[in-house]
């Protein structure tokens, strides 16, 4: 065999930094995304709340891509009405994640409550066989027994668990899949991704400030600290793990970005088992694994699926 012919092209080097480097960049980003549970029990300690976490995140978040999409060269925010309309419709399903997920901190142990969040795929998945009568394929079945029973592991761990937590961490996930699946049929999903996401975030914001004003949830009464988590936590998790993710989806593709995702709630686990002395029993750690599982098993479905297609 020719030595030469044998060597990797300079395209296909190119290619495979290429696609290296989006890896990267969404682990980094999920990295970024797990720090939530840790900056929100920060801003819980001096003085802030899950209303108020939540709508700090997306206040600032707001502003921090406001200011790219006016400055970077191809990005505006300017929208019009009927897009805009579209994005409002969007934000509600979008603002309640954060509450719910935010408040199952203090109900559950961080790293089971994103790792219940993480059954979004699947909850994606029965919205569209229940909705849009798409059939479920052997593989989807055998990931919804696998999520199902991940969670019925918790419930038979050592110790009290909360059940009001885990509705709490389910409900952020399912409603984070109900703004999915409206995306995908929505007019938003033209707008450039930094732009769909400071509208979002702004009107999420907004939501956010009237409920919880008008439920005497939102307080302003922070220590610094408090302020300073949340602002991380808007830094982290809406500009530059957006960003990331983005730039990721680029470099690597939607499938594979979907898969390096996971490093999401594996930094939640392992912030609360490290900071937060959360203990990790058999049944949770068997739990988490059969959701991680069947999150994982699913986006490699799509890939195969998609090869099989080309």
């Amino acid at each position: 065999m020719n030595k030469d012919n044998a060597r990797p092209s300079a395209t296909e080097n190119a290619s495979f930094q290429k696609e290296s480097l989006g890896i990267f960049y969404v682990i980094l980003s999920a990295v970024l995304f797990g720090t939530m549970p840790l900056l929100a029990r920060i801003a819980y300690a001096h003085g802030s709340n899950s209303f108020t976490v939540a709508f700090g995140r997306f206040l600032f978040g707001s502003i921090g891509l406001g200011i790219l999409t006016a400055v970077l060269p191809g990005q505006s925010p300017r929208i019009s009405r009927e897009l805009f309309l579209a994005v409002l419709k969007l934000s509600v399903p979008y603002a309640l994640v954060p509450i719910l997920l935010y408040a199952s901190y203090t109900s559950i142990d961080s790293g089971m409550a994103t790792a219940l969040h993480f059954t979004y795929p699947i909850a994606v998945m029965l919205i569209m066989a229940v909705f849009r009568k798409a059939r479920l394929e052997p593989v989807q079945i055998v990931c919804t027994v696998l999520c199902v029973g991940g969670i019925a592991l918790f419930n038979v761990s050592d110790g009290p668990v909360s059940a009001q937590g885990i509705l709490m961490a389910v409900g952020s996930g399912i409603f984070y899949a109900i703004y999915i699946v409206l995306l995908g049929k929505s007019s938003a999903k033209s707008l450039p991704p930094l732009v769909l996401s400071f509208w979002v975030s702004l009107l999420s914001a907004v939501e956010i400030g009237l409920i919880s004003s008008c439920t005497g949830n939102l307080t302003f009464a922070l220590e610094p600290a408090g302020w300073a988590a949340e602002i991380v936590l808007a830094l982290f998790a809406t500009v530059l793990g957006l960003v990331l993710f983005q730039q990721g989806v680029l470099h690597c593709g939607e499938v594979k970005a979907s898969l390096f995702s996971t490093f999401d709630p594996l930094t939640g686990i392992v912030i609360g088992a490290a900071v937060f002395h959360e203990a990790l029993t058999p049944q949770i750690l068997l739990g988490m694994a059969g959701i991680l599982a069947a999150a994982v098993l699913l986006v490699l479905s799509s890939l195969l699926a998609a090869r099989r297609q080309a």
